[in-house]
């Protein structure tokens, strides 16, 4: 390991490890040193449970999503049982990718030889073998990854031995399974391309500090965030804080039809990042959330969407107005975080960064710095 990537994982162990009133920002050099950059392919994205979209959006038999995760290509599809496998998108022959976007496919063919796979991944046709000593096709097959769901979200780990699901998200199911996100309809998804490191967006989203002024004509018209914003230790493998709005008739609330949430979540925003780089903002009346990955140190691919709950879909009086009119102030709110994100980005290369002392409305930062230190220094 060089030596500069040694002191800054070693800056991060050490901040990590004071309490939350001592700490400070991430070392600059952190967003841009490769070292730290193929430590956290290892060690965070090759290991850890990664999102890759909604099980909406794949709802047939050989419906399936094109993903790379840390220069890994992926498929999940859709099985004929109603079950969906992760498979290593690289043909068993020669390692040609095999499938480029998103799509539907009765079977998967390779592009280079026509090596033909059924969609849970087993060789069933390759042309011209039979007469190769030895080949036996029931041998072949696309590797098959860790693959599981998680409130109509899609996880895949590239690591077999990855803690279950369940297991890790357990105590947020506890949190917010009241919500019933998998239920929650899509009405839309994009994919952007920004021009920062990925840890600075996921930082940005969790920081309840930025509303009252980047946000200040979308989110921020609606009150002073930190009259109304709770933060919490989280967990080890996400964290969080929710926004109460019960005193404000501008704020979120559940439809009358929603029978099943109760208490306060009834008009409760959550704001959850489920490490590394899944954040989800959690309302009665919507669900946005964004799956984040790195593509080198200067650049981050992401991925979001929109959902809705069936009955306030269902009651909207113009359900397309209604639809309009939430996506109109998603995409200024994006457009908003979008130059501060890319200003970091660019800000943090300069020798003249320095560290600063974090507001107790960034204690969710503080949770994700320390996320970092437990995995690279595994």
């Amino acid at each position: 390991m060089q030596t500069i990537t040694t002191a800054l994982l070693s800056l991060l162990v050490e901040n990590a490890g004071r309490d939350f009133g001592m700490a400070e920002t991430l070392p600059p050099a952190v967003y841009h040193d490769p070292g730290i950059h193929d430590l956290e392919l290892e060690k965070i994205f090759r290991r850890d449970w990664i999102c890759l979209g909604r099980l909406a959006e794949i709802p047939a038999p050989g419906d399936y999503l094109c993903r790379d995760i840390a220069a890994s290509p992926v498929i999940v599809v859709r099985q004929k049982d109603g079950s969906v496998k992760a498979l290593a998108n690289i043909c068993a022959h020669r390692a040609t990718r095999l499938l480029e976007c998103d799509g539907h496919v009765s079977r998967i063919s390779c592009p280079y030889h026509s090596w033909t796979y059924a969609i849970d991944g087993q060789l069933i046709g390759a042309p011209f073998m039979q007469d190769t000593p030895g080949f036996d096709i029931a041998r072949y097959r696309l590797k098959e990854l860790a693959c599981d769901t998680w409130e109509g979200f899609i996880y895949v780990s590239l690591d077999t031995n990855a803690q279950s699901l369940a297991t890790r998200l357990g105590a947020l199911t506890d949190l917010v399974g009241d919500f019933r996100m998998a239920d929650y309809v899509p009405v839309f998804s994009q994919v952007d391309t920004w021009d920062a490191n990925w840890k600075c967006l996921v930082e940005n989203y969790m920081d309840a500090y930025h509303i009252h002024r980047v946000h200040k004509n979308s989110f921020g018209k609606y009150g002073a965030s930190e009259d109304w914003t709770k933060l919490f230790d989280g967990e080890d493998a996400f964290s969080y804080h929710y926004v109460q709005e019960d005193e404000d008739p501008r704020s979120v609330s559940a439809h009358p039809n929603n029978t099943w949430l109760k208490g306060d979540n009834r008009n409760r925003t959550y704001l959850i990042n489920i490490f590394p780089a899944h954040t989800i903002q959690l309302q009665p009346d919507m669900l946005w959330y964004l799956s984040i990955l790195p593509q080198g140190t200067e650049c981050l691919e992401v991925r979001w969407g929109v959902s809705i709950p069936g009955e306030i879909l269902e009651a909207a009086a113009v359900k397309q107005e209604h639809i309009d009119d939430l996506m109109q102030l998603l995409h200024q709110v994006n457009s908003e975080d979008q130059p501060i994100v890319e200003n970091l980005g660019r800000s943090t290369r300069s020798p003249e960064a320095t560290r600063g002392p974090l507001s107790y409305l960034e204690r969710n930062v503080w949770q994700f710095g320390r996320y970092l230190s437990r995995a690279l220094s595994a």
